[in-house]
């Protein structure tokens, strides 16, 4: 593998904290999963034989990383493990299927890439968004949600995804940005 666990570090430290969290819901305890899952791409890296599927293949490290946590806290709890194989990373579904997101969000006018950063990438309420862009909620709202409209519209005119009944994308990605 051409990347050292520290470059892998810098790339996936923030989306990876902000998926435990979602699902732990605990800082302390997130912070100790994300220090266990680098611990196990570092120590496996050299076993991943395509790093084209990196990103997905350290998401798959972290569910199993927070099934295991909850698989032992369940035994003193009886707290239920969530399925993490169907939950959504972010808001459009497994995140590693769109590895142009980041370059669709630079695209955006700069309210709109703000907010959708604030609330999608950095993972804070909708409340927090209107508090740090000093707007009202309605407005932090409605700015995540256009962004949201547009990435959908970038997704489907580049990547040749759809939208289904309810407005999702889907399909599978073929996409002249990512496959050259």
């Amino acid at each position: 593998m051409s990347q050292d666990t520290t470059e892998i570090w810098n790339e996936f430290k923030d989306n990876i904290y902000h998926f435990i969290l979602k699902r732990v819901k605990n800082e302390s305890f997130s912070d100790d999963l994300l220090q266990d899952v680098f611990i196990k791409v570092h120590l496996n890296k050299d076993k991943l034989k395509d790093e084209t599927k990196i990103q997905s293949w350290i998401y798959q490290i972290t569910r199993n990383v927070i099934n295991d946590y909850y698989n032992k806290d369940k035994k003193n709890s009886g707290e239920e493990v969530p399925d993490l194989e169907d939950e959504e990373v972010g808001f459009y579904g497994k995140q590693e299927m769109f590895c142009c997101l980041k370059p669709f969000i630079k695209e955006l006018p700069e309210k709109y890439k703000i907010a959708i950063e604030l609330a999608d990438i950095d993972g804070k309420k909708q409340q927090e968004v209107a508090e740090i862009l000093n707007i009202s909620l309605s407005g932090a709202k409605s700015r995540v949600q256009r962004a949201r409209e547009m990435l959908k519209t970038k997704f489907v005119a580049c990547c040749n995804f759809t939208m289904d009944e309810d407005g999702n994308l889907v399909g599978e990605q073929d996409c002249a940005k990512c496959n050259p």
